[in-house]
């Protein structure tokens, strides 16, 4: 293996050329720049962010956890995995052999990498999944994320005949969707809304505001207005010039039969094409009461396609050290 590339362990000296390098990449996305995980506390977790360089260029980039031995990546986003340019093959594997070296020179034991979907890049190209799988990783698990292509599904036309109803009806009430970052009072809702399953916004509401603070104008919040009351909302974190995701969803149920989810989602993709977005990444489908982390939630699946939305994987490598 050609010894060019060479490992090292990020600095807060670096900061600028890895967010300079990531935004100019061909994967790279908002969960991958150091100002956004700069939301965290510090100390939270263990970072282990690794830097490929050539000749004192970035040649890749790698954000991650190093814990007992457990290498992970991401750590506090929802990417992770090898940041590149547009590379060949050749020096895709060149990369993942030197970090595979660098694992075990550091004693790592086990490794986890979640790269972003398809949609996130520039160029599609799988050649770093079939790099990791050729040099011995397997899948540890697929999630099942639903996506819109916004360069066709733009207009009430494109939904089924349910989802254009039920979007008719909400605009028939009299509901309006404005885009405002009043995170004090979509939170509430968005609080409400998980407690139907048992569980708690990934972030806290100062989380959302800092993050918004690290990346103005990268958060857009879209909320559902009813007589003036807020009702519902999504938030869309812009993850790179490409490519939207609804981070958070979430209405008040008390107004379901008013359909402001549906409003929300036909403005986001309306709003998202005339931007110049390509794509908007609706989230993963699978059903939290179960054991498998594959099993779906069949209904929500139902619900995202009527919009238009069609199947990606969100795919996790894995690999025990020898």
């Amino acid at each position: 293996m050609s010894n060019e590339i060479e490992i090292k362990l990020y600095e807060e000296a670096d900061r600028d050329r890895w967010d300079r390098f990531v935004e100019g990449s061909n994967n790279g996305t908002i969960f991958h720049l150091q100002r956004f995980l700069d939301y965290h506390e510090p100390g939270k977790f263990d970072f282990h962010h690794l830097i490929f360089e050539k000749d004192h260029n970035i040649f890749a980039v790698l954000p991650g956890q190093l814990r007992d031995g457990v290498y992970k990546s991401p750590m506090g986003a929802s990417f992770g995995g090898f940041v590149t340019k547009e590379v060949s093959y050749d020096k895709t594997v060149e990369i993942v052999d030197r970090f595979l070296e660098y694992g075990k020179e550091n004693g790592f034991r086990e490794v986890y990498l979640t790269h972003p979907l398809l949609v996130y890049f520039k160029e599609m190209t799988q050649n770093i999944d079939y790099a990791l799988l050729h040099r011995g990783f397997d899948h540890h698990v697929h999630l099942y994320s639903s996506v819109v292509d916004l360069r066709k599904t733009y207009d009430l036309e494109h939904f089924d005949k349910k989802a254009r109803n039920a979007v008719r009806k909400a605009l028939k009430s009299g509901m309006e969707v404005t885009i405002e970052n009043d995170f004090d009072t979509f939170y509430p809702i968005l609080v409400e809304n998980k407690k139907k399953f048992d569980l708690a916004p990934t972030h806290t509401l100062e989380e959302l505001k800092r993050i918004d603070e690290l990346l103005p104008g990268r958060l857009k919040l879209f909320m559902a207005r009813f007589h003036g009351e807020v009702i519902g909302g999504s938030l869309i974190f812009i993850c790179n010039d490409r490519t939207l995701i609804d981070f958070y969803i979430a209405q008040d149920y008390r107004y379901q039969e008013y359909r402001p989810i549906n409003l929300v989602l036909y403005e986001v993709i309306r709003w998202g094409h005339e931007k110049g977005y390509r794509y908007f990444d609706i989230g993963v489908n699978q059903d939290t009461a179960s054991s498998n982390p594959m099993d779906l939630n069949r209904s929500l699946v139902s619900f995202k396609s009527r919009l238009g939305a069609n199947c990606f994987l969100r795919s996790t490598f894995h690999m025990k050290m020898k």
